[in-house]
């Protein structure tokens, strides 16, 4: 089988120390090329560090593309035939903007790609544009760039493989608190089907220390195949397969993209920003507590289970019952009826009758009433189901949904307080990205008869609230709305290459970038 060697340069960065550096960054590239590696990658930010306080005390470590430190590194990259990553902090020098950068340099020491930071720092730096491609090929195939935090959002990563890219680089300078950063390098390497090569840094900066923070190297199946942490800089040497062509594998990716579908999920292209009030806005039912309880049976009926749990357990929340996907009869559908109407519950749950899965909906009223279908099938000729229990709006997707954050974001940007996922199974990938899709600023739960997870978005910089039920067992969680209405997002996104039909035998042409003098990319 052949290979392409990979080096990840895990650098250990000095603040505000360019010189020292370049030197350690050319050093290494050096090392690298002795030992036949394809393609490195640096950190982002690895010659100025990181933490900076305005554009003022920022601008001594700025550098144009023509700068000291691409024009060396591209000699080494034409001495060695090898490709490089490096994240810096640019100035273009047609309009003096700042940039948080990343620049590709092929064999022949030309850039290829140069990609700026969408979550730029607050602070100095101006956000990239979001239809500037941050793809590029290789002899091996089409490879992606995304810059640390970009990395979070879920749609940065899916545009990028859309473009066609079978690997993506996160150059990152994530230090090891709050949320664990391979969580999110896992699953935006599931979601999408390809390899995820994240060069993080070492050392201590003005307000970090990353002496402890992870570098990685995520499969398309999400397995992390190395993860290193050093408090020196080392040269971290990986080789990935290739197939009989010597190209990336790209099977995972072609099968996870077509198995999507764009239905239904303009949504996500709204603006909701500047839009304090939700609620209104949205004609949402007023926020409040619900209770949302989850019960992994096999037993069809699910009566008992459901006569054991305690209702209304914190100041008279409404209660929430979600029941797996299941062969309900009439006499179970009636007797759950019965249940609700006698205890004022409510009740979700999906009923399979000849391969057609209905949600149905009990309201503690009325008799239990379809919402709708779903259906297998990529394709939905109906919208999603939603309803209102209590003070949360309730969107159901099918299980494809975890894979596909569009479907998401669409849910919460018409105001979803809660998605509710039935899913056939619950397995340590769908536990995972149960708790990714909350960054798309709405609680998830995933409920099957093998086990349950209930998700509330993160707050600030720590990992989403996770809540687990397992096999035979019932377990739930207060939802506040009144949080869940608060929802922040990012925006600069290619939606029409999102939200474009994806074809597999349709490659994204790609233009070999060019440096203009002295006005940057042509």
């Amino acid at each position: 089988m052949a290979f392409l060697k990979f080096g990840l340069m895990h650098l250990s960065v000095e603040y505000k120390q360019p010189e020292a550096n370049r030197q350690q960054l050319l050093d290494l590239c050096h090392v690298a090329g002795k030992k036949g590696v394809q393609m490195v990658v640096a950190p982002e930010m690895v010659i100025s560090g990181y933490s900076f306080a305005d554009m003022r005390d920022v601008a001594p470590y700025v550098e144009a593309v023509d700068g000291p430190t691409l024009s060396e590194v591209g000699k080494i990259c034409r001495h060695y035939g090898m490709y490089a990553c490096i994240g810096m902090a640019e100035r273009d020098p047609a309009n003096g903007i700042l940039y948080n950068s990343a620049f590709v340099l092929d064999a022949e020491g030309e850039i290829v790609c140069r990609y700026r930071k969408m979550n730029a720092e607050f602070r100095w730096a101006c956000p990239g544009n979001p239809y500037e491609n941050n793809t590029f090929d290789t002899p091996w195939g089409r490879m992606g760039v995304l810059i640390c935090s970009d990395s979070y959002h879920s749609l940065m990563a899916r545009v990028t493989a859309l473009r066609g890219a079978n690997l993506l680089l996160v150059l990152a300078n994530w230090p090891p608190l709050g949320l664990d950063p391979l969580e999110i390098w896992r699953a935006r390497a599931l979601e999408n089907g390809l390899f995820v090569l994240a060069c993080n840094r070492t050392g201590k900066d003005l307000l970090m220390d990353c002496r402890h923070a992870p570098s990685a190297i995520v499969s398309p199946q999400g397995i992390v195949q190395l993860q290193k942490c050093s408090r020196t800089s080392k040269l971290l040497r990986i080789n990935l397969p290739l197939n009989a062509d010597h190209k990336l594998l790209s099977g995972n990716r072609l099968k996870r993209l077509t198995s999507r579908s764009t239905d239904h999920v303009h949504p996500c292209t709204l603006n909701r920003t500047g839009i304090d009030d939700l609620t209104t806005f949205l004609h949402l039912p007023p926020p409040g507590k619900l209770e949302v309880r989850c019960h992994c049976s096999e037993q069809a009926g699910a009566i008992p289970p459901i006569r054991n749990t305690n209702p209304n357990s914190e100041g008279g929340a409404d209660t929430l019952h979600l029941l797996p996907i299941n062969d309900y009869d009439d006499a179970d559908m009636a007797n759950l009826h019965d249940w609700c109407v006698s205890q004022g519950q409510k009740i979700l749950l999906v009923r399979t009758m000849e391969a057609v899965k209905a949600v149905y909906w009990f309201d503690g009223h009325t008799r239990p009433f379809s919402l709708g279908v779903f259906s297998d099938s990529v394709a939905m000729p109906i919208p999603f189901p939603c309803c209102d229990c209590g003070p949360a709006r309730i969107h159901l997707l099918p299980e494809r949904a975890l894979y596909h954050p569009e479907m998401v974001l669409a849910c919460a940007k018409e105001g979803a307080d809660v998605v509710v996922i039935f899913s056939r199974s619950f397995t340590d990938a769908v536990q995972l990205l149960g708790g990714a899709r909350t960054v798309e600023q709405v609680a998830v739960v995933v409920i099957s008869a093998g086990g349950a997870g209930i998700w509330l978005p993160p707050e600030g910089h720590q990992r989403w609230q996770e809540t687990l039920v397992q096999q035979g067992e019932n377990g739930g969680v207060i939802l506040d709305t009144r949080k869940t209405r608060v929802k922040r997002f990012q925006d600069r996104i290619d939606y029409p290459t999102l939200l474009r039909h994806y074809s597999p035998n349709h490659q994204v042409p790609l233009d070999r970038w060019a440096i203009a003098q002295p006005g940057g990319l042509t």
